[in-house]
This record gives structure tokens, sequence and C-alpha cells, in this order.
């Protein structure tokens, strides 16, 4: 009960904080919706049916309108390379409504991705400051220290850890990659902070370590892997010397709270190249569905619409590969995908894969963007870092992705709205030429936004 009234209290302080306040608040107020997901606690049917996040992503965008004059003036949202790739995902999808081979699902898929891009918008607008990008990454943060908290609440039954978030969090892999995520973008904040919260977040840090040990998620560990060498690569060199005192200590931490249940399943990964009986069944299978995948898409060049992989798998698959969905009358053997990108091979055929693929080069080259500005002298140590912690928190769900499909886990629209906002501020004193505005001008990059105390 505590819970419940603690969240509705918190809900109703973020919705009137996003107008009198910043609409940072409200992003909270979503956050929330997603992170606790009352339908998903044992207290959920003692609530309204409020369709929390629809409310709340309809009060955040009504603060942004609301504030719009006090937010930092910046291109359009969609006036950006990732922003375009994405914007031409979703046309691509709306287009293959024409042919795909299961319609409901494929617009279900398709309105998903375009909230999902509303979303992106709601991080981009917000993020106008240094102090805002690292509110929305510390809100973040704070979302994957529930979801820990929840993870070491239920326990592990077996060696996997499922049921713990909402609707697109409730398996262990999605789970152990958002807490990755958590945990990398931690590090950033760790190495920013300077007051009470850097302290605070290690403790968080932990609770996070121990839900993401749970999860037992060997994707999540190459992504987490993958994220701390970006963020090695990329941070600020005045962070230098703290990342490596950070990243001891986060090693010895981590093997307090790994079990030999984690530890034997992380030594499965290469399972996925063997045929013996005693490999891994679940490794085995991502290779057999890969190459049924290649084979649908022969069939399908131009995709066959939103997990046309379940639906096509009965007749590329052996029966043995096949898991049933559903229950009673149903209930169906199929076999969806375990791959991101060939999920887009597959579904969106050579078109979205082309897209995917852009994205990919997109994350590249901002990696080096942030490597380029981190010498310059006027630039932010600060925001280098938070850009590259950002950019590994991307490098989680793409690696990740190579064993579950993430084309529609929706923190990496956040993530990739945090990047574009982080890289305009880093490369902003590279590309200043304008006198500073008088005294008693406008300043458009400051645009009245919330100092990082007047959020705090």
């Amino acid at each position: 009960m505590a819970s419940m009234i603690a969240f509705v209290l918190a809900c109703a302080a973020f919705a009137v904080l996003a107008f009198v306040r910043h609409p940072l608040y409200g992003l909270y107020f979503y956050f929330a919706s997603i992170y606790v997901h009352p339908p998903s606690r044992w207290w959920g049917p003692m609530l309204p049916d409020l369709r929390w996040a629809l409310t709340s992503a309809l009060i955040t965008a009504l603060a942004i309108m609301f504030h719009r004059g006090r937010l930092a003036a910046k291109p359009p949202w969609y006036a950006n390379g990732i922003a375009i790739l994405l914007i031409s995902y979703a046309s691509w999808m709306v287009i293959q409504s024409a042919w795909a081979l299961d319609l409901a699902t494929h617009l279900d898929g398709t309105v998903k991705f375009i909230k999902y891009l509303i979303a992106f918008w709601f991080v981009y607008r917000i993020s106008d400051t240094k102090e805002t990008i690292r509110e929305v990454q510390f809100g973040h943060v704070l979302g994957c220290g529930l979801l820990g908290s929840y993870a070491m609440m239920v326990g592990r039954d077996g060696d996997r850890l499922d049921g713990v978030g909402g609707p697109g969090l409730d398996d262990a892999n999605t789970l152990g990659m958002y807490l990755a995520t958590g945990l990398v973008m931690g590090l950033a904040l760790v190495l920013t902070y300077r007051n009470w919260r850097r302290w605070a977040l290690l403790g968080v840090l932990g609770v996070i370590a121990t839900g993401f040990v749970l999860a037992n998620s060997r994707g999540a560990f190459l992504g987490l892997v993958a994220g701390g060498l970006v963020v090695m690569m990329t941070k600020a060199k005045a962070h230098r010397r703290m990342f490596w005192v950070l990243a001891i200590v986060g090693m010895i931490g981590f093997a307090v709270v790994v079990d030999k249940t984690f530890i034997e399943r992380m030594f499965t990964i290469s399972d996925v190249a063997k045929t013996s009986e005693d490999a891994d069944a679940s490794a085995r299978s991502r290779v057999i569905i890969y190459q049924a995948q290649l084979k649908m898409f022969f069939d399908h060049p131009m995709g066959a619409g939103h997990r046309s992989t379940a639906t096509l798998s009965p007749h590329y698959l052996d029966s043995r590969w096949l898991t049933t969905q559903g229950g009673g009358d149903t209930a169906v053997a199929q076999r969806s995908s375990h791959n991101t990108f060939m999920t887009t091979l597959v579904e969106q055929g050579i078109v979205g894969s082309l897209l995917f693929i852009g994205m990919l080069l997109w994350l590249f080259r901002a990696i080096l963007r942030l490597r380029r500005v981190a010498g310059h002298p006027e630039v932010d140590p600060d925001v280098v870092t938070m850009g590259g912690a950002l950019a590994g928190a991307l490098a989680v769900v793409i690696v990740a992705g190579s064993a579950t499909d993430y084309l529609l886990a929706e923190v990496q629209f956040w993530l990739f709205a945090a990047l574009v906002s982080t890289l305009q501020l880093a490369e902003a004193p590279s590309r200043r030429v304008a006198p500073a505005p008088a005294s008693g001008e406008p300043d458009a990059r400051r645009g009245g936004a919330l100092s990082g105390a007047q959020l705090r």
C-alpha cells in the first residue's frame, strides 16, 4: 500500500512540476509509468485504469508546448541524421502495410514505432542544456535501480529471471539489456556529478548490478562489455583517472555479486558454434534461426511485415526449434527472431536492413565526433563523457541485439535523442563564430532553460 501511495503522489507532483518548473518532470512521470508500471504490481488493481503511459506522454507534450519559449533554441527534432533514418524506417513500415503477412500485428508494430518517435521528440526537446541531459540520464538510471530492486525481491527461479518489468521489459534478456544501459550511464553520472548524488549513485549501481546478474542474460553481458569499451574510448581526459578507479572498484564489486549460475551461463556463449548434444540448446538455436531467416529474406526481399519471422517460422524450421505461443485453442508453434539485424532483413527487407545499417554507421560516426571534440579547449569535459556514456548505452542495445530482437526497444529512441542533443552541445564551441549577445538580449543557447540547481 505504501508503494501505491508513493507512486501516485510522485506522479501527481511530477505532473504539476512539469508546468510549474520544467517539462523534464513530465518525462519523469513518463519514465515512472514504464519502470513502475502499475498493472504489473500487486497493488495495480487498486488504481483506476488511467492509461499511465499515455497520460504521462500527453502531460509531457503539453508541458513542452507550455515552456517552448523558455527552452533553448535548437534545430528541429527531425533535422539530424538519426531522426531522418528513424522516420524513414517508420514510413517504410507504413508502406509495407500493403503486403504484410499479418496486417494486424504489422500495424501494431508500426504504431509502436511511431509512438517511440514521439518519445524521441520528448527527450530531444527537453535535453536543451548540459543539466537537463544529465537529469534525463539520472531518471533512466533511477528507473533501472527500481528494476534492480524488483529483481532482488522476486529472485531468480532456475537460471533466468522473467516477469519483473512491464510490457517489453518482462523477459530476462530485455531486463538485462536495460540494466546494462543503466550501469553504463550511471558510470558517467558518477564521473560528472560533484555532489551527494555521486555517492548515492554508487549504491544504486550496486542494486542495478545485482539485478543484472539475476537476469543472467548472455547477450546483455556482451552488450555491457561493448558499452564499457565505448565509454573507455570516448571519456574526457579530465575523467581518465576517476574512470579507472571506478572500473577497478566496479569489477571487484561485480565479482562479489556474481554467482555460480551466472558464470556457468556466460560460459555457454560459445555454444552457438557447437553441434554436440551437450551444447546449450538456446545458444545453438540462434544459428539455426539465422539460417532460416536468410531463406525467408530471399523469398521476401521487400520484407514480410512486423513479426513475420514468427509467422513464417513453421515453414522454415524443424518443429523441435519451435516454441508454443499462447494457450488453449489459440496455441501455435512458432519461433521469433533473436537478432535485431535479422529482424530488419526478414520483416522490412532490403530497405529496412539498409536503414538499420545506416543507424549503425551514424552511431559509429557519433563516437568519432565525440573523440574529435574531446580535445577542444572550450568543450566541457562533462558533456563529452556524458555523450560517451550515451553512445556506450546504445552499443549495449546493439550488441545485445545480436542475440535478441530489440528493434522496438524504446530505450534506444531516448538514447539517440539525448546523444544528438549532447553532440550539439559538444560541437557548439568549435562552430561558434558570432559574438556573445549584448547585455539584456536573449541568448539563444540558454533560451531561459532552468539551471542544474533549479532542476534539483
